[in-house]
């Protein structure tokens, strides 16, 4: 009987989910929805919010920068990541360093795109391992509460995931998190505060199943203006921005359930990492990269992003990665133990000097050493685009106009007729 009462169980549940599935792939995004005339948190500053009657700015006091005392421990904090064995130790021969994604269904497909873009980034620590910990329907209220039907599930899928990347879960520095929960009817401010708590629970759960783990960098969802399902539409998708705003601002504040330091740390750090809400279409006014167009950015349901937009939230947090300054030092470290200053000059003397850096008109690199043939030079954006490239016999100083770049981080790779490869991080300044 009771085989007979599972199985009609699971015979209802597969119907309900193709007939959602069908409903999903014959339906289209609302494209034709109204602006919510909500603002971005980091475009508020240090107005107040008509929705939330919150002050915004990611940070507090309305500011969008670290406050400089947890923007200092940030960096200290992410100075001592290193590579490790699987038993958590330090390994300078053959440790890694694991960054590991938490969330729900969006977290995984974005976590996927970027994966991707950031393995193809020439620039990336090559001791850097990335994993893709997030799986769809474990939502904020599964996966932090041990009593949830589907808690002991999500996380064994971590594990999981990790073996298969082989590594482990001592070997977690990293944590990208991003979260929700379904709407459902509840309060708008219920949503908000029950989300925060949640958040809370999930960075001690972290703390303890990796006990490595640094630093976590927090996200917001994308925009839900289109939504045409009752997933997260909303203003739900916009309020879990300022729970988000919330928790981080409590660790800041000293919150002991927070606390990331000495012998009581029952939590990483926490930082944005990145406030990716805006108004649809129309973009944020501090980050102008920050929209999404309809029904390009979009699945058939409008909540969740479509491949071309998980694609483009991986191209933001490869800037993200590549450029802030809690991350650059394990980002784009090279070596184990790792170079804090990025991979400028590391390995480089024993081949070529590339100066000045940071530059504004030319680049120049010269030989150290005389070796024979030629050697390939390739220059990348932060998003792993190829923009330049050539080739150069090694008997000849090399200069690089760089006049017509825009203003930001690039990285230079000089590959030899053997096969060695250099990066080196390049700055130009206008």
């Amino acid at each position: 009987m009771t085989n007979f009462i599972i199985m009609k169980t699971l015979t209802l549940l597969t119907v309900f989910f193709l007939i959602f599935s069908l409903e999903m792939t014959f339906s289209q995004p609302d494209c034709a929805a109204s602006a919510t005339g909500f603002l971005p948190i980091n475009d508020l500053g240090t107005g107040i919010s008509p929705e939330t009657g919150l002050m915004g700015g990611l940070y507090p006091n309305g500011s969008n920068f670290l406050p400089s005392a947890h923007k200092n421990a940030g960096m200290q904090i992410a100075s001592q990541v290193q590579c490790l064995d699987t038993n958590g130790n330090p390994d300078t021969v053959n440790g890694k360093i694991v960054w590991l994604s938490i969330g729900m269904s969006n977290t995984t497909h974005e976590s996927q795109r970027f994966i991707q873009q950031a393995n193809a980034f020439p620039g990336k620590n090559p001791n850097l391992v990335l994993v893709d910990g997030a799986l769809g329907g474990h939502v904020a209220s599964i996966i932090s509460n041990p009593g949830s039907t589907g808690y002991t599930n999500y996380w064994n899928n971590v594990n999981t995931r990790l073996t298969n990347a082989g590594v482990t879960a001592n070997q977690v520095q990293v944590i990208w998190l991003k979260q929700a929960n379904p709407a459902g009817t509840s309060p708008v401010q219920n949503y908000h505060d029950t989300l925060a708590a949640q958040f809370k629970l999930i960075a001690n759960e972290i703390k303890t199943r990796f006990p490595n783990a640094k630093l976590c960098y927090m996200a917001s969802r994308i925009s839900a203006r289109y939504a045409i399902s009752t997933l997260n539409p909303e203003p739900y998708a916009y309020w879990q921005g300022w729970a988000v705003k919330k928790v981080i601002e409590d660790q800041i504040n000293g919150d002991p359930q927070l606390a990331f330091s000495g012998s009581g740390a029952n939590s990483p750090w926490l930082g944005w990492g990145i406030y990716m809400w805006s108004d649809g279409n129309n973009p944020q006014i501090t980050n102008p990269n920050v929209f999404y167009n309809c029904p390009t950015h979009f699945a058939n349901d409008g909540t969740h992003p479509s491949d071309a937009g998980a694609i483009k939230i991986g191209g933001l947090l490869l800037d993200f990665f590549s450029n802030d300054s809690t991350a650059v030092p394990w980002f784009l470290g090279t070596g184990c133990p790792i170079n804090t200053t990025g991979v400028e000059e590391v390995n480089l003397n024993k081949f070529l000097h590339i100066y000045p850096n940071p530059s504004d008109k030319n680049i120049y690199i010269n030989l150290v050493n005389n070796i024979s043939g030629k050697f390939k030079i390739d220059i990348y954006t932060p998003r792993a685009e190829l923009i330049f490239t050539t080739i150069f016999d090694t008997q000849q100083n090399v200069t690089l106009d760089i006049s017509q770049f825009a203003t930001g981080i690039y990285f230079i790779r000089v590959t030899t007729d053997s096969q060695e490869i250099y990066n080196q991080k390049v700055i130009v300044i206008r």
